[in-house]
């Protein structure tokens, strides 16, 4: 069944496969929110008097017996049907015969695929932001295990200053929610109803779409129809940002966890439960988790482009090219889930090493808090200091500068404290 057919010449089966594409996969996600849709159409056209009351009554009470199928994993799109709005369409004609066919007044599917995306965003962003949160509040429970323990600080790969383990796990919860931010002007592109602009250019049937967004939860309406479809692209994009940005955030994570776990570095251990082996080195732990999630997390953060890519340069108006959007955007969000499932899962079992500054590496690591000393007790300049400490470094290659690190503790509590306060004021809006 296609609803576009019109008893003509028949459509070349290849043809056919390649415009429908991965429609009949990936429309299973969309079919709970279709269906949600079209229920608040159809009960609009009830009281718009469209239809009759009791046919949009039927409409209604068929369509909630598709949710409970859907619910229960019964849901199937057939062989030979398009896409989901097709098989809805067709199981409510089985089911009303000509009553099932006034579902699709006043819309079409473009309008009808974008209100379902909506809501599927709309709701997929409360649980990822939920997600990201639980994972930034495990970091922190991390960092405040694991307070008072000294690693040391990089930069340009190379031992600069003295940090913690707890300060180095707060900078990526912080980073996170940050990241979070980033979902708030998709939650705002999903916050307008796109049902009753139909193919882009309204209808002239007199629906009431206010009585949609009400029914559906949105606060306003697309108030131009063409507009609608100006969303194509630009919703998806919205979304991948979002996850890109999560996901810069976490590959760097992963990297992190992979040098620390280097014999050149030697400041983390993961535990044997989460480390593969070699077929030839038996002595090997390789970090395989870790290297993988640094992998996807990267790869997901090319997503944005590959949207981009396909709605680029396109006038307004519908065009096919938009059925690609679902299978870049879908299926990358499962994949970033279960990503961020697999780090929650790892990530809190890492442990530090402690006793790392005292490697003759970092002998000198203290440096700045000793240019520090030499300014309260000599009164020198900042660049005297500095050039005093940096000659009695050179002078002395195998002497190791001590420090004290209160102030480093000073700035972990704070930091936990203060991150503890950012994490729930976003838990608590979510």
């Amino acid at each position: 069944m296609k609803l576009w057919e019109k008893q003509t010449t028949a459509l070349d089966r290849r043809i056919e496969a390649f415009t429908i594409g991965r429609d009949r996969e990936l429309d299973i996600a969309l079919a709970p929110y279709d269906v949600r849709a079209s229920i608040a159409h159809a009960q609009m056209l009830g009281e718009c008097g469209i239809i009759p009351a009791d046919h949009a009554a039927q409409l209604v009470a068929q369509l909630q017996h598709i949710t409970e199928q859907i619910e229960a994993g019964r849901f199937r799109i057939a062989d030979g049907i398009e896409d989901v709005h097709s098989q809805l369409e067709l199981e409510l004609i089985n089911a009303l015969g000509t009553i099932g066919e006034n579902i699709h007044t006043a819309r079409s599917r473009n309008d009808q695929v974008l209100t379902a995306l909506a809501l599927l965003i709309r709701d997929r962003i409360s649980q990822t932001t939920r997600q990201i949160a639980a994972f930034a509040e495990s970091m922190l429970s991390w960092a405040q295990k694991h307070r008072r323990i000294l690693m040391p600080g990089m930069t340009h790969m190379q031992a600069a200053m003295p940090t913690t383990f707890g300060l180095w796990m707060l900078a990526f919860a912080e980073s996170l929610l940050e990241d979070i931010a980033f979902f708030d002007p998709v939650a705002r592109l999903t916050d307008k109803n796109p049902l009753g602009t139909a193919a882009g250019y309204g209808s002239s049937f007199p629906i009431d779409r206010r009585r949609t967004a009400a029914l559906l939860g949105f606060s306003q309406i697309v108030a131009s129809p063409a507009a609608a479809q100006l969303l194509r692209g630009k919703l998806e994009r919205a979304v991948a940002f979002a996850l890109a940005s999560v996901s810069a955030t976490l590959a760097r994570l992963a990297l992190d966890v992979v040098l620390s776990l280097s014999p050149g570095y030697q400041l983390l251990r993961l535990p044997s439960q989460f480390s593969t082996g070699s077929s030839i080195m038996p002595h090997k732990q390789n970090p395989d988790v870790f290297e993988l999630l640094r992998a996807r997390f990267n790869r997901l953060q090319v997503l944005p482009h590959d949207i981009s890519a396909v709605t680029t340069n396109l006038p307004s108006g519908y065009h096919r090219d938009y059925q690609l959007l679902k299978e870049l955007l879908l299926p990358a969000w499962d994949d970033f889930d279960e990503c961020l499932s697999i780090a929650s899962l790892v990530l809190p079992n890492i442990e530090p090493v402690e006793g790392a500054l005292d490697r003759p590496e970092f002998r000198a690591i203290w440096s700045v808090e000793h240019i520090h000393a030499q300014m309260r007790t000599s009164g020198e300049s900042f660049r005297s200091a500095y050039r005093t400490i940096a000659h009695a470094i050179e002078s002395s290659p195998n002497e190791t500068i001590g420090g004290n690190a209160d102030y480093l503790y000073a700035l972990e509590d704070e930091a936990c404290a203060e991150i503890e306060r950012r994490l729930q004021t976003i838990v608590n809006g979510l």
